[in-house]
């Protein structure tokens, strides 16, 4: 956030390369930016920008926005962006160069349509979606992934393992679990190790990889390959679940 910042103070005249287009016109046409960050080396890149942001729904909902992509790797992106690890990612910018929104890893049309919809909504501009599904609204942490391939892909880069946490928005112990147990300074240290991933039960991303829990939530510990470690079922206060944090580090 530090470094995104630094472009209100930069003068137009300093800023060059590929993103000097798109910034001098948001400056001067008050418009946000959607800034896709992507890497020669990423699985999943070109994956997602034929499928998803080729998509005719998705090319009409980001109208609004200033479209453009950067090399994760080139000087600008390192000098104007806030520090991108992993690829793809999406940032979502006001034309005072605030990011609204952090978007990492793929994501197929329907779940980016509803980060452009939040997007949207944050920046005052009028959106078709009544009301964003709270698996997104609720999530102000850039922590999260919301797919799993992509967590396993960044998990093998940085050498973490995973933790894919699968709730139901429906249920206060999801919440309280979420907002209290996981947002615990101790709970966050014990799982510097692991990347981070949230799931609907029953959603087709969580079936489509057999985590399929009767209980939720329900927090599965992975390596980055999808061997199982740990398998915590039910709520968990901030001392017990590090219990489970320890006891699956102990498979590794």
């Amino acid at each position: 956030m530090k470094k995104i910042a630094l472009l209100i103070y930069v003068p137009v005249l300093l800023i060059s390369g590929e993103l000097k287009d798109s910034l001098i016109e948001a400056k001067k046409t008050n418009k946000p930016l959607m800034v896709y960050v992507m890497s020669d080396s990423c699985a999943y890149c070109e994956k997602m920008k034929k499928r998803t942001l080729s998509d005719e729904s998705v090319q009409k909902n980001i109208q609004d926005f200033i479209f453009v992509k950067a090399d994760k790797n080139s000087k600008e992106a390192k000098q104007y962006l806030p520090q991108t690890r992993y690829t793809p990612t999406t940032y979502f910018i006001s034309s005072k160069f605030k990011v609204v929104n952090t978007v990492k890893g793929y994501l197929g049309k329907d779940d980016f349509n509803l980060w452009i919809n939040d997007s949207k909504s944050k920046l005052g501009i009028s959106t078709s979606t009544a009301k964003t599904p709270s698996h997104i609204s609720s999530t102000k942490s850039e922590r999260w992934f919301y797919d799993v391939a992509s967590a396993e892909d960044y998990a093998k880069q940085v050498g973490k393992n995973v933790m894919v946490y699968v709730e139901n928005k429906r249920s206060k112990w999801s919440k309280k679990m979420r907002t209290e147990t996981l947002s615990s300074k101790k709970v966050k240290d014990e799982l510097k190790n692991f990347v981070w991933v949230k799931l609907q039960k029953g959603s087709s991303e969580a079936n489509a990889y057999g985590l399929s829990p009767k209980l939720a939530p329900t927090v599965y510990f992975r390596k980055a390959d999808g061997a199982p470690l740990a398998e915590a079922k039910g709520y968990f206060g901030v001392k017990n679940f590090i219990l489970w944090i320890k006891y699956a580090k102990s498979k590794l």
